[in-house]
């Protein structure tokens, strides 16, 4: 069974590509935002895991939990993981910084792993593996730049400014890594043209966003090379 990777690409899924920057506003002023957000994860785990959700994916001596009551718990979960965050943010001071970002995002892939069947961790699918690439290389890494720059400067506007310019960006250097022949001499050249545009036209990006979103299509790209080749 694929369930726990079906799941990992259906979290990323709902948590960047679903949460846009309204919604991300939206469910820290008010309770109708965050029933949006939240809602969106357990239909999109339903969309994704749809063959398997009459099996058993929880097995202990004393209970059996199937797909639909798995999703259900992953669900209040993961509103109660981010009530919290909210709650400690905006009642308590903590930073909402790169580190707590991170911290949220551990804590709900445990709460997935902890109900996906333990046979269902090994190597995702190929379409799996590729589309959650796909979401890291898009949306996570732009929400990423965007934390550790308020972190660095206190302030960001990776994800208000030239966002999509900067995705296809990112799309196009991860691209040149899956083609066939001298790919590797297309996507240095590719990456040595965004350094030297970032130069000539007097540094547009921060060093953030050049080494962070560089970095991300270089590892991406490569892994996914790997698994496809």
């Amino acid at each position: 069974m694929d369930i726990f990777w079906r799941l990992i690409l259906a979290h990323f899924v709902a948590d960047f590509t679903f949460q846009t920057n309204h919604i991300a506003n939206w469910k820290r002023e008010s309770r109708w935002g965050m029933v949006v957000h939240v809602l969106t994860h357990p239909v999109t785990y339903v969309a994704f895991t749809w063959p398997y959700l009459s099996m058993p994916w929880v097995q202990t001596r004393w209970f059996h939990l199937d797909g639909w009551v798995c999703i259900g718990f992953l669900a209040l979960f993961h509103w109660l993981e981010d009530e919290w965050r909210v709650w400690s943010i905006q009642k308590t001071g903590s930073p909402d910084s790169t580190k707590f970002f991170l911290w949220d995002q551990v804590v709900h892939i445990a709460m997935l792993l902890a109900f996906s069947p333990a046979q269902s961790n090994a190597q995702p699918e190929t379409w799996v593996f590729v589309a959650l690439c796909a979401v890291l290389l898009a949306h996570f890494t732009s929400v990423l730049i965007y934390f550790l720059e308020n972190d660095v400067w206190g302030r960001s506007e990776v994800l208000e400014k030239r966002k999509y310019h900067y995705i296809g960006e990112r799309f196009i250097g991860a691209g040149l890594f899956l083609l066939p022949g001298a790919w590797f001499l297309l996507a240095l050249g590719w990456l040595g043209w965004i350094f030297f545009v970032h130069y000539r036209r007097a540094q547009e990006r921060t060093w953030i966003n050049l080494v962070v979103g560089n970095g991300a299509v270089v590892f991406l790209g490569l892994l996914t090379r790997g698994l496809l080749s």
